[in-house]
């Protein structure tokens, strides 16, 4: 009795395993999916103009996360480093979230920026870096930094515990 017990749990082992494998292979196609259109879009942006690439680019990164159970954040890297798209794996994103710029001697609208990224935290092991702008969210454009934090918290929130 007890080995046909131990039989069925090792083929219920089994199943799990094979259906969780499909699940990830889903995911890391649903990634290279929304990878290429962002750098469609990218190619886009050179062609086009930078509205229809703005939203082009949001939608890549809302489905790129939807489909992967990530949350995709858009930074600005500054000059020489360009647009980043950064998939988060965890909830535990690691970084804090500051207003810049915006005083009397700088000019236009102050942007949400990365304060500080935690040590070995996630953030880092990503290559984020201290002071990139933020600008959008799983697609969702950065308006304010009161935004930024909530959807940043909702959207982690909902990424599945590794």
């Amino acid at each position: 009795m007890m080995a046909v017990v131990e039989e069925k749990v090792v083929l219920a082992a089994s199943s799990v395993e094979s259906f969780l494998d499909e699940k990830v292979a889903e995911a890391e196609s649903g990634a290279k999916t929304a990878e290429a259109a962002a750098k469609t879009a990218e190619e886009c942006a050179k062609k086009e103009g930078a509205e229809v690439v703005d939203a082009t680019l949001g939608a890549a990164a809302a489905a790129a996360a939807a489909l992967t159970g990530t949350m995709v954040v858009e930074f600005d890297a500054g000059s020489n480093g360009g647009i980043k798209m950064v998939s988060f794996k965890t909830p535990q994103v690691g970084l804090a979230l500051v207003l810049s710029g915006g005083g009397c001697c700088t000019s236009g609208k102050p942007k949400v920026a990365v304060k500080a990224v935690d040590k070995k935290g996630q953030a880092e092991t990503l290559g984020v870096l201290k002071s990139w702008k933020v600008v959008s969210i799983n697609g969702t454009p950065v308006t304010g930094l009161d935004q930024a934090q909530k959807l940043l918290a909702d959207c982690a929130a909902k990424i599945p515990q590794a």
